[in-house]
């Protein structure tokens, strides 16, 4: 952005599906009353914060445990080392976050890809077609719900029919949650199948609903006899000592986190209609961000300009439907004036 002469709080970040809300006051309030001590080390596995995710989950069983990471990045990272080698395989189910990819890729791991259907606006995936395309050697399914980047739902039925399969196989299932905040979680969320089901891992993320994108805290669900794996093979002090200490107010900070809810709950299906006005297609998201293209103008372009007025979205290329390759653009949903300052200048752009 320094190209366009823009100062650092001049510029609309809508790229990144952060919250534009901020984070809790409280939690930066935590966060700095620990930093006089931070020339020593915090808990080496972050245990009071596991304590403070287990009492907000209600988990007062012995089944389901946590774990928790450097972002939900580096508790990816560990499955490819606790359970991956060269001759193994997983299941990527574009389009969808590229970090399963990019990770599998970095260690040698055949990536299987079953693509996504589109439906009505929608992507969709088919459980059958990802329960066939197991292999003997394949040894994780990565399920993102909502999806990233088009915010479309996977649902329960269909996951419990891919965990159910999979634990027969010995494959791991992940879920990754990073957006479930900003869904009805009655309906598209069940952490009770972790006792059902023993390869069933849950990841979630500090950085969305809860607004602590740069705090990077991660965290998983999953069965204690694999959390007990999983932790043999960590190193110590993954978060810092401010990072442990937001994450754990910002849990008991429910005025902040339903005002980042209400606004994203709200601000969506606006921004959503409004950009169909002006001649978008739009897929369906139950996330904090709409994922969009037109029939005519060039993504590409719209980028670089909406960049000469300080604005910042995503451009998500190679989308497919059907037969042809969409460039979409993905916007983060902003507080009211935010989406304004963005229309307008979509407007003006694309005029």
């Amino acid at each position: 952005m320094e190209k366009y002469g823009f100062k650092k709080e001049e510029i609309l970040r809508l790229a990144g599906n952060e919250s534009t809300i901020g984070t809790s006051p409280k939690a930066i309030k935590a966060a700095k009353e620990v930093c006089s001590s931070s020339n020593f080390y915090d808990e080496p596995k972050a245990e009071s914060l596991i304590k403070a995710i287990e009492e907000y989950h209600k988990l007062d069983n012995n089944k389901i445990s946590t774990v928790i990471g450097n972002g939900m990045d580096s508790i990816i990272d560990h499955l490819f080392l606790l359970f991956c080698d060269e001759d193994s395989s997983i299941i990527d189910l574009p389009p969808t976050f590229i970090y399963y990819k990019f990770a599998a890729q970095r260690r040698g791991v055949e990536v299987i890809e079953v693509s996504r259907e589109v439906k009505n606006n929608s992507f969709t995936i088919n459980a059958d077609t990802v329960i066939n395309s197991i292999k003997d050697n394949t040894k994780i399914i990565f399920l993102c719900t909502p999806n990233n980047p088009d915010g479309g739902i996977i649902e329960l039925e269909d996951i419990e029919k891919i965990t159910k399969l999979a634990q027969e196989k010995n494959i791991i299932v992940f879920v990754d949650y990073a957006y479930i905040d900003f869904t009805d979680r009655n309906k598209y969320e069940d952490i009770s199948l972790i006792e059902k089901y023993n390869n069933l891992i849950l990841g979630y993320t500090f950085s969305k609903a809860f607004g602590m994108a740069g705090y990077r805290v991660g965290y998983a669900l999953m069965d204690k006899e694999l959390q007990s794996k999983f932790l043999s093979l960590t190193t110590p002090f993954l978060n810092t000592k401010p990072s442990i200490a937001a994450a754990k107010e910002v849990l008991l900070d429910k005025d902040h986190y339903n005002k980042i809810i209400e606004n994203n709950n709200q601000e969506r299906p606006k921004l959503k209609a409004d950009l169909e006005k002006f001649g978008f297609t739009c897929f369906n998201s139950a996330a904090n961000f709409i994922l969009f293209h037109h029939p005519d103008k060039s993504s590409s372009e719209i980028l670089e300009k909406l960049l000469a007025k300080g604005i910042i979205i995503r451009e998500i290329r190679g989308i497919k439907q059907d037969s042809s390759k969409l460039n979409t653009l993905r916007v983060t949903i902003g507080k009211p004036e935010e989406n304004k300052r963005f229309l307008e200048a979509l407007k003006q752009v694309i005029s």
